[in-house]
């Protein structure tokens, strides 16, 4: 299938060793049928580590592509090493890349890693989407994780996506709050369900700044926004998209590629909000 350039968007994973971004491609061609089993690291069989050396070292070396085709278009995702070690395969990932994805762990704090490739994206004026990975582990906590990478990286963090946990503090679900629906995963599918009640308040307080962010962009959004008028839909995404574009916003969303969940909404973010070739 041919795809024009306004369907093709172009994107680098970065981010730490071991957060979880070889994971996260499997993850993207398993939601999207591309591959019918995930592969693991610790077992060697995983899409992008397939030199020898990275079976045997449960580590990626060198830079990998893996064309992921969703509603239309083709994503071509580049799967980048974390280890410093290979710095030039980032390089050359982000020479021909539109836009970053950063995948950070949603325990352990801000990494080197991370604080590195966010660099790397800086030098280059790139959009990017942070992506919070592992949300299925025991012990994480996705409010610590944004606050730090707010307070590492400014303001303009601003969430698209709210957690559901259960009494365990397990999370169970998510809540896309562009479009106010919650999903789980079941199955390695997606699968609504209503949204929480004790989630609404937070939500529509997320929206709301989102909606400020929109009328940032322009002065005909800021002179609607103040007049009370709603924004449709199409200004929403142009205003979301223009302020990714020029790094005033940088979407902050969550997953876990083990089970799926969040993997679509990655998709569709990526595919709404980042730059085409």
């Amino acid at each position: 299938m041919s795809y024009s350039p306004h369907s093709i968007r172009n994107i680098c994973l970065l981010g730490h060793g071991g957060n979880g971004k070889t994971t996260l491609v499997e993850s993207l061609l398993r939601m999207t049928g591309a591959i019918d089993r995930m592969g693991k690291t610790s077992e060697g069989n995983t899409t992008c580590d397939y030199d020898p050396e990275e079976v045997k070292r449960q580590i990626s070396i060198s830079a990998a592509v893996a064309p992921v085709e969703y509603n239309g278009c083709k994503i071509n995702v580049l799967d980048t090493p974390g280890n410093f070690d290979f710095a030039g395969e980032v390089a050359e990932c982000l020479s021909v890349a539109d836009a970053g994805v950063l995948v950070c762990a949603a325990k352990g704090g801000l990494s080197v890693g991370t604080e590195r490739a966010w660099k790397l994206l800086d030098e280059r004026k790139l959009p990017r989407i942070v992506y919070i990975s592992k949300m299925d582990e025991d012990n994480i906590d996705f409010n610590s994780a944004f606050d730090t990478l707010r307070e590492h990286f400014g303001k303009n963090i601003a969430p698209l996506v709210v957690p559901i946990w259960d009494e365990n503090k397990k999370v169970t679900g998510i809540v896309d709050v562009l479009h106010k629906r919650a999903f789980e995963t079941h199955d390695s599918k997606r699968v609504e369900i209503p949204v929480p009640e004790d989630k609404v308040d937070v939500i529509n307080e997320i929206y709301d700044k989102l909606m400020e962010s929109v009328a940032e962009t322009s002065e005909e959004f800021m002179d609607k926004y103040f007049s009370g008028e709603p924004f449709t839909y199409a200004e929403v995404m142009q205003g979301l998209k223009a302020g990714v574009r020029d790094g005033s916003m940088i979407p902050v969303l969550c997953g876990s590629a083990y089970t799926g969940l969040g993997t679509l909404m990655l998709l569709d973010i990526i595919i709404d909000l980042l730059p085409n070739p």
